[in-house]
């Protein structure tokens, strides 16, 4: 599947340029290249540079379905990008050292594509490759952590007031107040009587 992606993409290389034949562009690997959202991504592409010679690069996207997208090119780099790609496609500063990697920052979902990037010298492309970039989203950690934390709350509240006041001052205060002297008081000599108080007489 990916061999006959290849070819697709080598036979549109081919319409586009009257100067290129099979034999001029060679196919470098395809690779695989994944991120996740709103991270970056680079997309590799390299070639062999050659001192004196006039080099243009050039990148592309192709969707499932409809035709393929130009995003960016260094021979105009201030040319306008499309809309879902606006600000977040960047060439590599190193293209004349001969790397044509491209950069894709805040990645989406809708990033998930085929991308090829060619490169042309003197007019005639050289070399490109293929490149499938996969997004993935984010991990989901906020709802459970959400979840936990609201079930610990009502278990600590109805328990800990009610149980200990019904219970303590109704059984401490009857004892106290209904003790009574068992003996009567008597008046007179009160050194005698307290030794006598509470002897009842035989």
């Amino acid at each position: 599947m990916a061999l006959s992606t290849e070819q697709a993409l080598a036979l549109l290389l081919i319409l586009n340029s009257a100067h290129l034949t099979a034999a001029d562009c060679s196919a470098q690997d395809p690779v695989a290249v994944s991120g996740s959202a709103g991270g970056r991504a680079v997309l590799p592409c390299s070639y062999t540079p050659t001192p004196g010679q006039d080099v243009e690069v050039r990148w592309h996207a192709y969707p499932d379905q409809g035709e393929a997208v130009p995003l960016i090119n260094s021979k105009t780099p201030s040319a306008p990008i499309p809309a879902q790609w606006s600000g977040r496609v960047k060439l590599s500063d190193e293209v004349s050292s001969g790397n044509a990697s491209l950069l894709i920052s805040e990645l989406r979902l809708e990033d998930t594509l085929h991308y090829l990037c060619d490169v042309w010298i003197n007019g005639i492309c050289v070399t490109y490759r293929n490149v499938k970039l996969t997004v993935q989203g984010p991990p989901k950690r906020d709802s459970t952590t959400s979840r936990t934390t609201t079930t610990t709350t009502p278990t600590t509240r109805p328990s800990a007031t009610p149980t200990t006041r019904p219970s303590a001052t109704p059984t401490t205060r009857p004892s106290a107040t209904q003790e009574t002297s068992p003996c009567p008081t008597q008046q007179g000599n009160a050194a005698a009587q307290r030794r006598s108080f509470c002897m009842k007489p035989l």
